[in-house]
């Protein structure tokens, strides 16, 4: 069966086990590998039934911990009462960077801690969300929120909206979780604004719609999702249509 395992490399991975253990309930399995030259090589951790490993620092092989203020990996665990695991990553000197709040998917909070890994910790929501409606011609299936900064608008979203997000396919692009429509912010970008993506039934019949109305439509593409054009109406804002399935 496939498995995904986290492997954090921390500096002072003893120290680090005893926090695991004493902020998040780790518990640890076995015993940690010790190196000739006293550096943790791997430790296991049990996290509620979720696995992490974890191991010193080894530069020589290019593994180094995170450089403070800078994450590029956020981890996802699961708890009965995510204020009072903030609460307990708190006290234990996490730094808190989003309060729990309620959102799409439970409540959450997020916590850096000392090692400079960055925790979303999360109770689930309970119940079973409604069935969306099905996909009109005409929706709005999909928003791209287009900035200069994607990390700095998913922060600000955050902690505003309580949105949680993950990162996409593209550099410095994220996927926000639950939101309805879809949403996915992308760094990087000149021209900044927001661009909807609207479903229709022929992709083909609507691209020629949109030329004779007087705007301008790129070639028909196809996507794992279905098929796509990007567009601008006649006075120049850009949207895309698609024909899903």
């Amino acid at each position: 069966m496939p498995q995904l395992t986290p492997y954090l490399t921390v500096r002072d991975a003893r120290s680090a086990t005893a926090w695991y253990a004493e902020a998040l309930g780790a518990h640890v399995v076995g015993e940690p590998h010790v190196m000739d030259d006293d550096r943790i090589g791997h430790a296991e951790l049990d996290l509620g039934g979720a696995r992490l490993y974890l191991a010193d620092e080894y530069p020589e092989l290019g593994l180094a911990a995170p450089d403070p203020g800078r994450v590029s990996v956020t981890l996802h665990l699961a708890v009965p009462d995510a204020d009072a695991a903030v609460d307990r990553a708190a006290a234990a000197g996490a730094t808190v960077e989003r309060s729990p709040a309620d959102g799409p998917g439970g409540r959450t909070g997020v916590v850096v801690d000392p090692f400079g890994h960055r925790w979303m910790l999360q109770t689930p929501a309970s119940a079973d969300p409604e069935p969306r409606p099905p996909v009109r011609p005409g929706d709005a299936v999909y928003l791209t929120l287009r900035v200069p900064d994607g990390a700095r608008a998913r922060d600000f979203y955050e902690s505003v909206l309580g949105w949680t997000s993950v990162p996409g396919r593209v550099p410095d692009g994220w996927q926000v979780d639950g939101a309805v429509p879809m949403v996915g912010i992308g760094g990087g970008d000149g021209e900044v604004g927001t661009v909807p993506v609207y479903a229709v039934d022929d992709i083909e019949v609507a691209v020629a719609a949109v030329r004779t109305a007087g705007g301008r439509a790129g070639e028909v593409t196809d996507q794992p999702y279905g098929r796509t054009a990007e567009c601008r109406d006649d006075q120049g804002l850009p949207f895309w249509l698609a024909q899903l399935g």
